[in-house]
């Protein structure tokens, strides 16, 4: 019981008391931290994950949504957020625009460029100045590692160890 409360979120007194005991903080907090409880609270939660996952493919395949369907829309937005919408009377069209809506317009091409993969998200990883102690050879075994970690292939691990070729360095 303190397992499934605490994998749907609760804090240790609500799952303390929900499995019907007396709130006291240390034993709360020694019971919800027990390597067994934790251990179940991860097992909940992934089976959890999995289900919900199930249930979006579902949901997805039968709304007929795929990856085309997505930037299509995403690429007329775009579009219409850029050139206005047109006006029409009586059902058609003056040939006239409304303002383009510049804040929808960036919101779209920013979520198109995140879908492409050109952008970024940078942060730091490890203590500050970790990898200025490295060796070469210790921050290549580093980069390989967390390379190998994200599921890069290991023809782009190497290529990025290579560095730029001396052509793609002048560009």
């Amino acid at each position: 019981m303190v397992a499934q409360a605490l994998a749907a979120g609760k804090t240790q007194r609500e799952a303390y008391q929900a499995a019907g005991y007396s709130y006291r903080p240390a034993n709360a907090h020694r019971l919800c931290t027990d390597p067994a409880i934790e251990a179940r609270v991860n097992e909940i939660a992934a089976h959890r994950y999995v289900d919900e996952r199930r249930v979006r493919e579902i949901a997805i395949n039968e709304a007929g949504l795929d990856e085309a369907w997505i930037i299509k829309r995403l690429k007329y937005l775009t579009d219409v957020s850029l050139q206005g919408r047109a006006i029409k009377k009586n059902g058609v069209s003056t040939g006239e625009h409304t303002k383009p809506d510049g804040p929808t317009a960036v919101k779209c091409l920013t979520l198109a460029a995140k879908i492409m993969g050109m952008l970024v998200h940078r942060h730091e990883v490890g203590d500050p100045g970790e990898f200025s102690r490295m060796t070469d050879q210790e921050l290549d075994a580093c980069l390989r590692a967390q390379g190998r970690a994200l599921g890069l292939p290991e023809d782009a691990i190497k290529k990025m160890l290579s560095g730029p070729t001396p052509s793609e360095a002048v560009q």
